[in-house]
């Protein structure tokens, strides 16, 4: 395990110091969020909305773990998501008008999930990640299983291919499970893919960190108000 991670770590490095590449990748995984939702909102009928958003989760992902990987302080990394979800919720269910917890939640809860399986011994790795993933299952929360699926398999999965291939069957198995209805979230995949093409790019400037942090309730605020200006 301290190995894998130590690989792992060498391969996140790589993509947070080349500034470049992390600034790419913030900013279309922001873009492509931004396009699902507003695809979601104003255009329910144009599925191609919803393809490009589907870039969006595994590059919030890949960030998510390399944070929790190279921060110096978890619980100061975990409370201050636990404030953007909190901040979030509103915009979130107003929005979206979904009644269950946002994203940032899914992702906060993964982490928790993440630093529970990593602090058990060895004999109790697999017994705690059937609980942490049957847990998911019951808590109403966007992206749900799947999601927390995908960031253990940023974390745990060594060697691009494989986490590629990993992220393949996971796609397979719930497109099996749900059948056509989750054929859009197959092109999740290419946020996977983007992620290992874009690791030799050399680093320009970085981007904001209130930015990337405050984006996710103020684009759903302010596409909440643009709606509800539609009919006055």
């Amino acid at each position: 395990m301290t190995t894998h991670c130590s690989r792992m770590m060498i391969r996140l490095q790589r993509i947070s110091s080349d500034t470049g590449v992390a600034t790419m990748l913030q900013g279309l995984a922001m873009m492509t969020m931004l396009i699902d939702h507003i695809g979601l909102m104003f255009f329910q009928d144009q599925t191609i909305f919803r393809l490009i958003g589907r870039i969006a989760f595994p590059l919030y992902a890949c960030f998510l773990v390399k944070g929790y990987l190279l921060t110096r302080n978890r619980r100061t990394y975990m409370l201050r998501l636990f404030v953007l979800a909190l901040i979030s919720q509103a915009p979130f269910t107003l929005a979206l008008e979904k009644f269950e917890l946002n994203v940032i939640f899914t992702l906060l809860y993964s982490l928790l999930a993440l630093w529970a399986v990593d602090l058990v011994s060895e004999d109790l790795k697999v017994l705690t990640t059937v609980v942490v993933l049957s847990t998911s299952l019951i808590i109403p929360m966007d992206y749900g299983i799947y999601g927390v699926l995908i960031i253990f398999i940023f974390r745990y999965v060594e060697g691009r291919w494989e986490m590629i291939g990993f992220h393949l069957l996971l796609n397979g198995l719930f497109f099996l499970i749900y059948g056509l209805g989750y054929w859009v979230q197959l092109f999740s995949i290419f946020g996977t893919i983007l992620i290992w093409m874009t690791m030799s790019v050399r680093p320009r400037k970085t981007l904001n960190k209130w930015i990337y942090r405050t984006f996710y309730p103020a684009h759903l605020l302010v596409l909440w108000v643009i709606q509800r200006l539609q009919f006055l």
